[in-house]
């Protein structure tokens, strides 16, 4: 049997024959998800299929691999997998056929088909590693770094829940609540209910309203020198802070109100620093100091 070249169009679109379909589909399912395009040259609608195929694999690099056989000169293998009519798409993981279609396909059926494959090993290694690079910049508060890295978590894998948290943590972060809430309400309902999403969603109020607060700044401050401990205009200084980025100053301030009156307003306060600690995140190094201040205070 002549031998298929085995030149490929890009580095994750390849032609197999009955020779290396062992190799180059079974074996490397178990670790990806391969595309099988079963076709012949004398199919007119592989004609057009092929190429839509190849435009929508070409961007998930080696994530995911597209492997076409000519079923003319590949017969065995036509035969043992029941190969009746082309043009045949079959989708491998984890070495069985897992999905697939036979006939012609939309452009948009097919991006969906592709998109639907290559999530079955997840987002993949290099996503994995966005998300912890925009994970370390939230928490240095660099928006626009974990922005730009959230917008590629999602240039990957467009349906990431954690790449749309971060998203929208950073967009709050960079005071774009107009922007926020229009993305907010455009999202899927399956994404907007996710853990990530939802918690992203929580920080919207508190940051907003934290940045409307911002202007108060040089009136409080006079109000405070004539009254020191007065809960109200403290608790509206923290606020104020907060807005403009004073994370320790504001949770002092908080602190400093509740250790004057710690049931003050329904312990507003308390509650108030609570929700800068998510804000700001759990993990980040004002709030681990604030809540080993705000732990002595409660319990002493």
């Amino acid at each position: 049997m002549e031998n298929d070249n085995l030149i490929p169009t890009t580095s994750n679109i390849i032609n197999v024959n009955e020779d290396t379909f062992m190799n180059e589909v079974i074996e490397v399912s178990k670790t990806m998800p391969v595309i099988v395009d079963f076709w012949a040259p004398w199919c007119e609608p592989c004609k057009t299929l092929t190429p839509l195929l190849e435009e929508a694999v070409k961007d998930y690099g080696k994530d995911l691999i597209l492997a076409k056989i000519d079923i003319d000169k590949n017969q065995n293998v036509a035969t043992q997998l029941r190969i009746q009519s082309i043009p045949t798409i079959y989708t491998f993981f984890e070495g069985k056929v897992v999905d697939g279609f036979q006939g012609s396909k939309s452009r948009n059926e097919i991006v969906e088909f592709v998109k639907k494959s290559a999530s079955l090993c997840g987002p993949g290694q290099e996503v994995e590693d966005l998300i912890l690079s925009a994970k370390e910049f939230i928490e240095k508060r660099d928006w626009n770094r974990s922005l730009e890295i959230s917008q590629k978590i999602l240039q990957k894998d467009p349906e990431n829940q954690t790449g749309f948290g971060n998203l929208i943590r950073s967009m709050i972060g960079l005071d774009k609540f107009n922007e926020t809430k229009e993305l907010i309400d455009n999202l899927a309902p399956e994404i907007k209910d996710s853990k990530p999403v939802e918690e992203a969603i929580s920080l919207l109020e508190t940051s907003e309203k934290a940045f409307k607060a911002k202007g108060s700044i040089e009136d409080l401050e006079k109000k405070l020198q004539k009254e020191p401990d007065n809960l109200d205009y403290l608790l509206q200084m923290a606020i104020a802070l907060f807005g403009i980025g004073q994370i320790e100053d504001s949770f002092e301030m908080l602190l400093k109100s509740i250790k004057i009156d710690k049931e003050w307003n329904e312990q507003a306060a308390r509650k108030q620093l609570l929700e800068f600690f998510s804000s700001a995140g759990i993990e980040a190094e004002e709030t681990i100091i604030a809540r080993k201040k705000l732990a002595t205070l409660l319990f002493s």
